[in-house]
């Protein structure tokens, strides 16, 4: 007794278990051993402990407004797209609208209890929203080791929990929701459905205990409905026609099959990189424009200059990506063979066909947007009027045309303008109008032939697009 009423006062000022947890061994997977309100996690360099739990802290909003949404469903993630949190739903009680808290599941600790470094990303899905992470924005790692102890818990606060939200313009007003039977390997999944009659998919990211909801679907479709990780192929479920409003799916549950290898071959060509990874996407949820799609958990892979390998594919239709990030390399989109971008199927547990090989090459040189200096982070422009600064590099020293792209973040063209390449060279966005709040694609080709450029041209390279990012705040 004295030592529980020791324990509780503590816990007051900081937290009960802060420093070596439980006298007596916890068991972290099936979280036994601790007391009301605490949790047993893995320790680094030591034995499991109890703790109190972490929580993640912040908003959902309205990009272009900044005004608070209420109903947005919040789930934390684990680098490999695992769950790692409930579903939290914004409310709008007046005072804190917009607000979520997360409580994760599991955070490996140091001895006093605190976090030690790791990351986590967040999603967020709404009714007349785009989901994000999607389009071109990008889920950005929170570390883990930035948790403060707050009121007898540990507590994730910050810019990168305060997600924003573009909305979505001509969304359907109908929405599922289901949930998902967690798969032999316990890893997370991404749920798609898709019309029955073909077209773009939408999709959802099942919590911890596997319930998701999918947004902004058509009233009177009928869809099929997938869940996709490495390792298990789900029985697809077809619905009924979606009525406006919320309709119910029956349960998703992995069958026998455990996917197949999927393997192709990368030829990397004018110097450039073998240290690249390759992703599958989903082949609904691919945009052209934007040359990008959702992946699975589990279905991205280190290329190499012996190629790509994928094990545990599950059936479905993808489109295999590589180069995406910013490692200074691009997909030759040359039109010449082996530079499409790769399309497989998985059918019954085998890969139909020849997987596709493809080629790699350095990229175009982007400097600058308005000023700032590109990175892996989008930059934000304040003007109606950034303007955009590249140089040649030795994949295109002999192009003589750049070709000027810009696309809003759901694929459609904002501007095209064709310009006289030379050494270093610059340009001032003239499109038509950038919106606030809207995050864009800048993407600059170089072309072989002068201008004015034919109809049938040769691309040499193209800047990489997460380079090429940046958002619109007047």
């Amino acid at each position: 007794m004295t030592r529980f009423l020791a324990c509780v006062l503590v816990a007051l000022a900081s937290a009960c278990g802060g420093g070596n947890g439980a006298s007596s061994p916890c068991d972290p997977v099936a979280q036994t051993g601790c007391g009301s309100g605490q949790v047993c996690e893995t320790v680094q360099g030591g034995a499991p402990a109890c703790f109190s739990p972490v929580l993640v802290r912040g908003t959902v909003s309205d990009l272009s407004t900044a005004a608070l949404l209420d109903s947005a469903r919040v789930v934390a993630l684990d680098p490999s797209r695992a769950p790692l949190s409930a579903v939290a739903v914004t409310a709008n009680n007046g005072t804190t609208g917009g607000a979520y808290e997360l409580r994760l599941t599991r955070a490996t600790r140091d001895s006093t209890g605190k976090p030690v470094q790791g990351s986590i990303s967040l999603r967020a899905d709404r009714q007349g929203y785009q989901t994000f992470p999607g389009g071109l924005r990008t889920a950005f790692p929170v570390d883990l080791a930035g948790a403060q102890l707050v009121g007898g818990s540990w507590v994730l606060t910050g810019s990168l929990a305060a997600l924003k939200l573009t909305p979505l313009v001509g969304g359907g007003a109908a929405s599922i929701h289901g949930n998902v039977a967690t798969p032999p390997s316990g890893a997370g999944t991404l749920v798609v459905a898709e019309p029955v009659s073909g077209g773009a998919g939408f999709t959802g990211l099942p919590d911890d205990h596997g319930s998701y909801a999918i947004f902004n679907l058509t009233p009177g479709v009928q869809y099929v409905v997938t869940a996709y990780t490495k390792g298990s192929t789900y029985a697809p479920v077809t619905t009924s026609a979606l009525v406006a409003g919320d309709n119910a799916v029956a349960p998703l549950s992995p069958g026998n099959a455990t996917g197949t290898v999927l393997a192709g071959g990368l030829i990397f060509n004018n110097g450039a990189s073998s240290a690249i990874q390759v992703s599958l996407v989903v082949q609904s949820t691919y945009v052209g424009n934007l040359d990008r799609g959702e992946t699975p958990p589990g279905l991205t892979v280190q290329g190499s200059g012996a190629g790509y390998t994928f094990d545990g594919v599950p059936d479905g239709k993808y489109v295999v990506l590589a180069a995406f990030g910013l490692d200074g390399d691009v997909r030759d989109v040359s039109g010449g063979g082996n530079t499409a971008a790769p399309q497989v199927t998985v059918q019954g547990g085998a890969v139909q066909g020849t997987p596709p090989n493809f080629k790699i090459v350095p990229a175009v040189d982007l400097l600058s947007i308005d000023g700032t200096t590109v990175s892996a982070t989008p930059a934000t422009v304040t003007v109606a009027t950034p303007t955009f600064t590249w140089r040649k590099g030795s994949v295109d020293s002999s192009a003589l045309t750049y070709r000027v792209l810009v696309f809003d973040s759901f694929g459609t063209q904002m501007w095209s303008h064709d310009q006289a390449a030379t050494t270093t060279s610059s340009i001032t966005y003239a499109g038509a109008p950038l919106e606030a709040g809207m995050t864009y694609q800048l993407r600059i080709l170089a072309i072989k032939e002068t201008l004015p450029v034919p109809v049938s041209f040769t691309q040499l390279s193209q800047t990489e697009d997460v380079a090429g990012v940046f958002t619109y705040q007047p």
